[in-house]
């Protein structure tokens, strides 16, 4: 199995502050693979870093084989869903799945398409008409997965996803996502502070503690 994505000797300091302090792990193409950690562990730094938020103070951090050091979020084959959605509410649902594609030049039609087919991936497919204010806070979540699907991509981080969610929901989308994951086959990276969400759904974990 190749390497999607490689820290080596990773380092992220904010002045005095060491958040990841020369931390090497490899996540295989195709795995779910968790960062499982209290706050302040270095879990979330480590996906900012994957996700092209942050760079780097020093080590070497490679995606699909490339150094990544430099490289914008929008030029990584990255995306990320994050805990508050992120939505927007003027906007139907169907115009929030395909915004990164309107954002990409493509014409309406093809993005629309698209973002259809994403959005019978996660179950909403009669959805797409109605606003964000119109949804339960496990549609809102599908909405999110489906607006970061769309695009397609080879690594999918996800930032405490359902941490907003009720227990009982959390734990059937636990269920949708490890579904989700085997069907589309691409690789899943996990940010959790929840030891049984991690080792409900992960092929491997990876657990941060003080930057390590």
């Amino acid at each position: 199995m190749s390497v999607a994505i490689a820290f080596k000797d990773v380092s992220r300091h904010y002045g005095a502050v060491k958040a990841l302090d020369q931390v090497s792990f490899s996540v295989e193409e195709g795995e779910f693979f968790s960062m499982l950690g209290p706050s302040g562990s270095g879990k979330t730094t480590s996906l900012r870093l994957m996700a092209g938020f942050e760079q780097p103070t020093s080590g070497s951090l490679q995606l699909m084989g490339q150094e990544a050091a430099g490289t914008p979020p929008y030029a990584r084959d990255v995306n990320t869903v994050f805990q508050d959605y992120a939505l927007f509410p003027h906007m139907s649902v169907l115009d929030n799945v395909a915004y990164g594609l309107m954002v990409r030049k493509m014409d309406r039609a093809q993005r629309h398409k698209l973002a259809l087919e994403a959005l019978a991936m996660v179950a909403l497919p009669d959805h797409g008409q109605r606003t964000p204010a119109q949804l339960s806070g496990g549609q809102r979540q599908r909405v999110a997965l489906a607006r970061a699907l769309v695009n397609r991509p080879r690594v999918l981080l996800l930032d405490e996803p359902l941490g907003a969610l009720d227990l009982k929901l959390r734990e059937q989308m636990q269920v949708e996502l490890k579904v989700l994951h085997r069907k589309l086959g691409i690789t899943f990276v996990y940010v959790t502070h929840d030891q049984g969400e991690a080792l409900s759904m992960s092929d491997r974990i990876a657990v941060f503690h003080h930057g390590h």
